[in-house]
């Protein structure tokens, strides 16, 4: 960030509550426009979305190029649309947690946190709305994932009624519905790892120091992945993996069951076992991380 964006940052709190400016939502919506401003004013942020858009072009045309050559298809738009969005959640997901991370540190690194403290606003509120602010960049990245696999499985294959010789599987206002579906499910990992960003972040002062951490953290859940799927515990009439508790993997689970649909294979009901644990876990850990984050934020001094 150049000495002119910080000096607009700065500048920019000057206006920051105006009189008259009252009620927690609207103070919310002010925090949450800042938040947006300041960090896409930030070279990390831009250059991890060019980043997501480069692998997504870079997939999309990968993936044809190889099917071509290998004389297969993925049969309809569908299905080429859902595995570039699988292949994109897979492979970014680190780059969006790092972009996550500096949420609070940028503010410590920037003396802006300072500014914000001495406005009409709770540390309550400026944490809602730092996480509010993550949830937005995750909505982008998505948004970047389906803006280019959609038209492009679009171009290849077309998006149409679900067809199989001549036969109708499904219309397509079905199949754009089971993927918001989809979509609302992912939405919940992710938040997840938002909130274990957002935490990490809360513990340092600099967004180097901030990033060293979350990759910490974030590769410690991941390699719960690796453990085998036989090693478990029984819940109910369910078996539980341990590799499940390795909850940054657990993004793939909609996008999975998903994937089954352009092959003709309905979906009975999305609240099967799977999604069910994903929920659960995802939400204990959730749980836990922003109450450690309120707790740091409620107790750290920010004016040393």
């Amino acid at each position: 960030m150049s000495t002119e964006h910080k000096s607009a940052l700065l500048n920019s709190q000057v206006k920051f509550f105006q009189p008259g400016l009252k009620g927690a939502p609207r103070r919310l919506l002010v925090l949450i426009k800042f938040e947006l401003y300041k960090l896409f004013n930030y070279w990390v942020i831009r250059g991890g979305y060019i980043a997501m858009l480069g692998i997504a072009l870079i997939a999309s045309v990968l993936a044809y190029e190889v099917e071509k050559a290998a004389k297969l298809a993925s049969g309809s738009g569908y299905a080429f649309a859902i595995g570039i969005l699988l292949r994109c959640v897979d492979v970014s997901a680190p780059i969006l947690f790092l972009m996550m991370c500096v949420i609070f540190s940028i503010e410590m690194t920037y003396g802006t946190i300072k500014n914000i403290l001495t406005r009409p606003v709770s540390r309550l509120e400026m944490i809602i709305s730092k996480y509010i602010t993550a949830w937005i960049m995750i909505l982008i990245a998505l948004a970047i994932f389906l803006a280019v696999g959609l038209p492009m499985g679009a171009h290849y294959y077309g998006l149409g009624d679900l067809t199989e010789d001549g036969y109708l599987l499904f219309r397509r206002s079905v199949m754009f519905k089971e993927l918001a579906i989809a979509i609302a499910f992912l939405m919940i990992p992710y938040i997840t790892l938002s909130s274990l960003a957002l935490m990490m972040s809360s513990f340092s002062s600099t967004m180097g120091g901030a990033m060293i951490l979350g990759l910490i953290g974030y590769f410690f859940f991941e390699l719960f992945g690796i453990i085998p799927n036989n090693i478990g515990i029984k819940v109910g009439k369910h078996f539980l993996p341990l590799s499940s508790f390795g909850f940054p993997t657990q993004r793939l689970v909609p996008l999975y069951i998903l994937d089954d649909l352009p092959a003709g294979i309905p979906i009975q009901s999305w609240w099967v076992w799977d999604i069910q644990k994903m929920v659960i876990i995802c939400g204990i850990y959730f749980v836990i991380f922003f109450t450690i984050t309120i707790l740091v934020i409620k107790r750290r001094d920010f004016t040393v």
